[in-house]
């Protein structure tokens, strides 16, 4: 009789064990990936311009159920005249208690767009430098870029974020002498889809955005998860070693 209820009792902490790591598995199948959309989504938008450098670009942005648009016109007066639209992730009363959205949580980057003209976007993240960004000056964000090729049609475009980088006109133009090139991703404060060099001068244009939205792996998740599996064995193995020897 001792011996069917110690069978018994080992049965059930197997089973046990087994069913927890199911669970746990299963969790880790369905909640490894994490997202944040940007748009559309809560996030404000807002355009963005060379007339912080003394520009005469022009834009303004309008919106439907399923599109943004920026319609935009370049014009000489700043050293690269550019336009574009920017989210904030971070509002300026969390930028000055230095709560930033953490990129590094993220993996990718996906945006389905299309342009007008222009053959080339630019996506920024900006991000926070602790030494070179002052409140309230737009241009002293560290920006971190890639260049995308467009089309007139709507396409995805899938951008891992080791392909972000800081240009090397962000530090002439904030006088840095020896770039660090740091990228600052756990400071992040912005996202911004902007003309990329090469877009024409005087020329009406236009660019057409349906989705922005980071996306990455879970790794919070997936270590409190390991954790567990790793105390529910050790439970079942503390378990089976007390059963063998009352037996």
């Amino acid at each position: 009789m001792k011996n069917l209820k110690a069978l018994f009792s080992k049965k059930v902490l197997v089973s046990t064990w087994l069913v927890g790591l199911v669970i746990l598995s299963l969790c880790a199948i369905l909640f490894k990936e994490h997202s944040l959309q940007v748009y559309p989504g809560t996030y404000q938008e807002f355009v963005r311009g060379d007339s912080q450098d003394e520009g005469f670009s022009e834009a303004s942005v309008s919106k439907t159920d399923s599109l943004l648009e920026l319609d935009f016109r370049l014009r000489s007066g700043s050293p690269t005249p550019y336009a574009g639209v920017g989210f904030s992730l971070a509002s300026p009363m969390e930028i000055l208690k230095e709560e930033f959205l953490d990129f590094s949580a993220y993996d990718s980057l996906r945006v389905v767009l299309a342009t007008n003209r222009m053959p080339k976007i630019t996506i920024r993240l900006s991000v926070h430098d602790p030494l070179w960004t002052k409140p309230g000056d737009v241009s002293s964000a560290r920006p971190l870029d890639v260049v995308l090729e467009t089309t007139r049609n709507l396409k995805e475009h899938r951008v891992s974020l080791a392909d972000f980088s800081v240009p090397e006109k962000w530090f002439d133009l904030m006088g840095i002498e020896n770039p660090d090139y740091w990228r600052h991703l756990e400071r992040g404060m912005r996202v911004e889809v902007l003309t990329a060099t090469g877009a024409l001068l005087g020329i009406p244009d236009a660019f057409e955005l349906k989705k922005l939205e980071l996306y990455g792996t879970n790794r919070k998740l997936l270590y409190v998860l390991g954790v567990l599996a790793f105390l529910l064995s050790c439970a079942c193995g503390y378990g089976l070693v007390r059963l063998k020897q009352k037996g």
